[in-house]
């Protein structure tokens, strides 16, 4: 797809980033009708359909890069696509999502963050293990540390499913429908198919935009430091937007979270298990993208815990939206 839109005059160009932005718009719109029509009908939290349904259709960009990626033996853009959308979910797409509304949190959400934190400090902890080298020197991951990973993602899937006790209570609210089977089969499809659109959509606008940037002699770490980063992000950035203007905040901060588990246990775990070899891990790594995933984790975490009212308030997003362009700055400078 990339080679085909690359090809292009400026006017197909221009006319192609123009149907993808629509297509965009359109998927986003059905993927989050959908999801709250499924979240209603089972008493299914919104945060559970985020974190699981939504969240894995809007990180097949990460997930299909990565595997191409791994088949051209390149594996170590893995990590950054990786870890660079989870800095990007976190900062720019919470802290846009929290300016365009409210973006109320479950406090099932606390179960899920050691899935954020956990799978970046082991990959720090196993990439210099036996500890007889410079931290800030290159690293390895053995391949086992993606089995590990995947493991993590069957327990994260099985707990996303339980039912606490305030889903319990919406559960007995929700209205039975006459064949409950069919209609969650239904509408998962449609939620599936709608998150395959958004992916889609997202990654040809993004190839629209990598293709103008390079014919106009914008430089490849500019590219890299934030269309490509901003652009695998595009479909979680489109789907907390929507979510939040049309009311439903829990399904944002869920599709967040979930997207950030996903990218971490899924699109890491299968591309370091994969690698006969393991992952090799730049220093740069080290010095920028492992830290700032770090921190802004623990901001994410102290931002849920510091307030009763359990609401990521527009001060912090514009505080997350600051160590994003502290983020892009330092991907320049470094």
């Amino acid at each position: 797809m990339t080679t085909f839109i690359s090809s292009q005059s400026w006017p197909i160009l221009m006319l192609i980033f123009a149907a993808s932005l629509y297509l965009l718009s359109k998927a986003t719109d059905h993927l989050v009708d959908h999801a709250v029509t499924l979240s209603r009908q089972f008493g299914v939290s919104e945060l559970l359909i985020g974190a699981t349904i939504v969240s894995l259709g809007t990180t097949l960009p990460e997930l299909a890069t990565s595997v191409v990626a791994l088949i051209n033996g390149t594996t170590d853009f893995a990590l950054g696509n990786a870890i660079g959308s989870v800095v990007t979910n976190t900062t720019l797409v919470l802290g846009i999502g929290s300016l365009a509304g409210s973006m109320p949190v479950a406090k099932t959400t606390a179960s899920r963050l050691p899935f954020l934190i956990g799978p970046i400090l082991l990959m720090i902890v196993a990439s210099k293990y036996p500890f007889d080298q410079h931290f800030f020197s290159a690293g390895q991951i053995h391949p086992l540390i993606g089995v590990t990973l995947l493991l993590g993602l069957v327990l994260y899937m099985r707990l996303s499913f339980r039912k606490p006790a305030e889903e319990a209570e919406q559960k007995k609210k929700a209205v039975e429908p006459n064949e409950p089977t069919a209609l969650f089969l239904k509408e998962g499809l449609i939620i599936f198919i709608s998150a395959v659109g958004v992916a889609a959509s997202a990654s040809i606008l993004v190839s629209t935009v990598e293709t103008a940037a390079s014919r106009l002699g914008v430089s490849e770490a500019v590219i890299a430091g934030t269309v490509v980063a901003l652009g695998t992000s595009l479909p979680e950035l489109s789907t907390t937007y929507a979510s939040v203007k049309k009311g439903y905040g829990g399904l944002a901060i869920g599709n967040i979270i979930g997207a950030n588990s996903l990218n971490l246990l899924l699109v890491l775990g299968v591309s370091i298990a994969f690698s006969p070899a393991g992952l090799g891990v730049p220093t740069i790594f080290y010095q920028l993208h492992f830290p700032l995933a770090v921190l802004v984790i623990g901001m994410l975490t102290y931002f849920i815990f510091n307030t009763k009212k359990l609401v990521i308030s527009k001060r912090e997003g514009l505080i997350l939206l600051v160590v994003y362009f502290i983020y892009l700055l330092l991907n320049l400078v470094l």
